[in-house]
């Protein structure tokens, strides 16, 4: 049995500790600043009390603990981290991105070489049942040669107000930019789906509703303190997390744990924390600076054209395929349960792939904890795996995109490595 140190047990660190130890790990270590987090976790995977930790710098000085480590902290935490479990030698399992810093991606990637340890990246959507399907039909070469691809990642407005206007990724000198922090996901995809390098990047994209200066004069800082927009306000927290809908509800149930900052939190808790919690200001009125809609045009190698539009502007949280080949075509989203496939010398079909574990990216979480317990058995990663050399790809992607919507200018690639 492989066991398995976490630091980081926010949403993401929880789930994955679940699955992994579901699937067969043995979960021996945690780290978690979160006392009641920590203690949350530490009884559900029964871990010594001696092998969880508050304090980052008490967790690695103790030494290697574990087999493997998952790495689910904040984004710009994850540098220091992975460089303390790269020196230990542990075998990597890290959140995406990896490093919204150009320099510290090369760093990690750079010693992960040197020292010859195994690192893949959280781009769960290679194992998730709609892209894996999508992935089998153009390597059976059905559809030909893959000569464009567009993708659309449509957030959702109660999600993006969420994570990207109240929540931890709403800033980008906290962060960083949203098409990496919530696109890096897509971009690996359009690499993943093709095999193809990025020549050349050029990007467009704006702020419009989340902005102060469209906050009513009569609403309040807080949802909850008296707004007269309740009952209009799409945006407002009685509809989001209190009354969801059939959309939003399941970010109310994994969201509770992250608001609250309790293990087994109440609704009475959850309501109480909203009435000073950042999650519960105005959406008009927070320190939000990330990107609402942005679209990344991707020159690829032989020819291969690829488009990347995210959107905050969606009823619904999906994401919507297009993938034209020189035999045929792949059309779907992957919400749908089903997708289509046009030869077009041939049959027209419908490619079945089910909605089972929503919450956990189409099954995609759980696939990639299982591959990453195989890793740590085998050394041999997957030709799924996200390893962090290949990861590098999507991140400088998102880096070039961001230069081209502050510049207004296309990014050849080659040129922007080089004057890095």
């Amino acid at each position: 049995m492989k066991t398995i140190a976490i630091i980081g047990l926010g949403n993401r660190g929880s789930l994955y500790a679940r699955h992994l130890k579901k699937h067969g790990a043995k979960i021996v270590a945690l780290c978690e600043k979160n006392p009641e987090l920590l203690k949350n976790v530490q009884k559900k995977c029964d871990v010594p009390e001696e092998n969880c930790f508050t304090s980052d710098v008490e967790f690695f000085t103790k030494g290697r603990l574990a087999d493997g480590i998952v790495i689910a902290t904040q984004d710009r935490d994850h540098y220091g981290h992975c460089l303390s479990a790269i020196d230990l030698g542990y075998d990597i399992l890290c959140e995406k991105p990896v490093s919204p810093i150009y320099e510290q991606c090369v760093e990690i990637d750079r010693k992960v070489k040197e020292k010859g340890v195994l690192m893949m990246v959280c781009h769960v959507l290679r194992y998730s049942k709609y892209f894996d399907k999508i992935k089998q039909i153009i390597d059976s070469g059905v559809i030909g040669d893959v000569v464009g691809v567009t993708q659309i990642e449509n957030v959702g407005y109660w999600h993006f107000a969420h994570s990207y206007v109240r929540g931890n990724w709403r800033r980008e000198d906290e962060t960083g930019p949203s098409i990496l922090a919530k696109c890096c996901h897509d971009l690996d995809m359009i690499y993943y789906l093709t095999q193809k390098n990025a020549i050349s990047v050029a990007s467009t994209g704006s702020r419009k509703v989340f902005l102060p200066e469209n906050k009513p004069e009569d609403s309040p800082k807080y949802c909850l303190d008296g707004c007269p927009h309740a009952k209009t306000c799409p945006y407002h927290v009685s509809k989001i997390y209190l009354k969801p809908t059939r959309y939003t509800l399941p970010l109310m149930i994994v969201n509770k744990r992250l608001i609250t900052q309790k293990g087994n939190a109440s609704m009475k808790d959850f309501k109480e924390a909203l009435k000073t919690s950042p999650y519960g200001r105005c959406v008009y009125d927070c320190d939000n600076d990330v990107i609402e809609n942005q679209t990344v045009q991707l020159k690829l190698e032989d020819g291969v054209n690829a488009t990347l539009t995210m959107t905050a502007f969606s009823n619904m949280s999906y994401r919507h395929t297009r993938i034209s080949g020189t035999k045929g075509e792949i059309l779907g989203n992957d919400i749908s349960g089903k997708f289509k496939v046009n030869v077009f010398a041939g049959k027209r079909k419908k490619v079945k792939f089910g909605l089972s574990n929503l919450l956990s990216h189409l099954g995609g979480d759980i696939e990639m904890c299982k591959e990453f317990i195989e890793l740590l058995e085998t050394k041999k990663p997957s030709k799924r795996a996200s390893l962090m050399s290949e990861t590098m790809e999507s991140h400088v992607n998102a880096f070039a995109a961001e230069e081209s919507r502050k510049t207004g200018k296309t990014i050849d690639i080659a040129e922007f490595l080089e004057q890095q």
